[in-house]
């Protein structure tokens, strides 16, 4: 079944131009307040002798490191404030390619925040903290049939909107010898996303509307209590 599936990809994709060399069976995402997360099918064709990476990279924004520290006899909290963490990161390569051999191609470390240096901790602690959540991972991409490559991985529950893009790596001797770049759109939808926007942008009719909405729910409850 996955292979008349993937067969199926493969003709639809029939008329993209090879040079892109992959592809996605969807390159949109909508969240709404029974998603559960979504399955992606990556998939392509790899030149012979030529290795690929494929980099899935988040919209940046900010966020916090939390680390422990001793001071005295207590243990604390220290916060750092962050700019640069992507919202979802990923590496797929074939062949299988770890980090380390990664960071030798400095081309690729950096054009992407996350994987700028194999030295750094703190970059270390933030992938650490995304692939706890589901959110940062390494995987090898899978061959079918030669030249062909798929795999399937899954967009958590608890991705952030925004745009991931998409970026493919053509390498040969650790050299970047081609590039090309997509985008998978995450977006939200329905009352969640309206309750979001009115949040950033009208944040004072949204605390008043929580205020109203908590009194009336605690006038009919406690009607409700009565009339037992």
């Amino acid at each position: 079944m996955f292979k008349i599936i993937f067969t199926i990809l493969l003709i639809s994709c029939s008329s993209i131009s090879w040079s892109a060399k992959f592809s996605l069976d969807k390159f949109d995402i909508e969240i709404n307040s029974n998603f559960l997360g979504e399955e992606v099918v990556l998939f392509g064709q790899k030149d012979e002798g030529k290795d690929l990476i494929i980099i899935f990279e988040g919209t940046e924004k900010q966020g916090k490191l939390f680390k422990k520290s001793k001071k005295g006899f207590f243990w604390i909290n220290d916060k750092k404030d962050l700019d640069k963490v992507p919202s979802f990161f990923a590496i797929f390569s074939t062949p299988k390619k770890s980090i380390n051999e990664i960071f030798l191609i400095p081309s690729i470390t950096r054009s992407h925040f996350l994987i700028q240096s194999s030295f750094s901790e703190k970059l270390y602690q933030i992938r650490e903290a995304l692939r706890v959540k589901g959110l940062y991972f390494e995987d090898e991409l899978q061959s079918v049939e030669g030249s062909l490559f798929i795999n399937k991985f899954k967009i958590p529950d608890n991705i952030s909107a925004g745009n991931i893009k998409v970026n493919l790596y053509e390498i040969k001797d650790n050299k970047v010898i081609n590039f090309s770049q997509k985008k998978l759109n995450i977006q939200k939808k329905g009352i969640t996303s309206r309750f979001e926007i009115m949040l950033e942008e009208q944040s004072l009719v949204y605390a008043v509307i929580l205020v109203i909405f908590s009194i009336v729910f605690s006038l009919i409850s406690n009607w409700l209590f009565r009339r037992r």
